[in-house]
């Protein structure tokens, strides 16, 4: 669900496909949408959170695997949502979100593909 925008409210706020609940504050989106602004559209918003409740896969982070989940879900022709979600205590955090081309964690021999 899209919640509305404000620094100190949680823009998205739902289940992923394990039922961790995972939420994207306003803060962090402000943050992250000066590197991607495809934040502020309504319409990638809906596709992140289909990304996170359904995605087509998921990965360990390249930087943290252990505490950290890339989620893709195909956007268009030749781009990907890419999710990476924190995914530590009970509340997992989206800790960016952007447009890419490719799953990059695939060519990492060491990373699992955790979907």
């Amino acid at each position: 669900m899209i919640l509305p925008m404000g620094n100190s409210t949680n823009v998205i706020d739902i289940l992923d496909y394990e039922g961790n609940r995972v939420i994207l504050t306003g803060k962090k989106m402000e943050q992250k949408a000066l590197q991607h602004p495809e934040l502020k559209n309504k319409s990638f918003l809906k596709n992140l959170i289909r990304t996170i409740e359904n995605p087509e896969e998921v990965w360990q982070d390249q930087q943290d695997p252990n505490t950290k989940r890339c989620y893709y879900r195909k956007y268009s022709t030749g781009t990907y949502v890419k999710a990476v979600i924190w995914m530590q205590g009970s509340i997992s955090r989206i800790v960016s979100a952007f447009e890419t081309n490719k799953i990059k964690e695939a060519i990492y021999p060491k990373l699992k593909r955790l979907r």
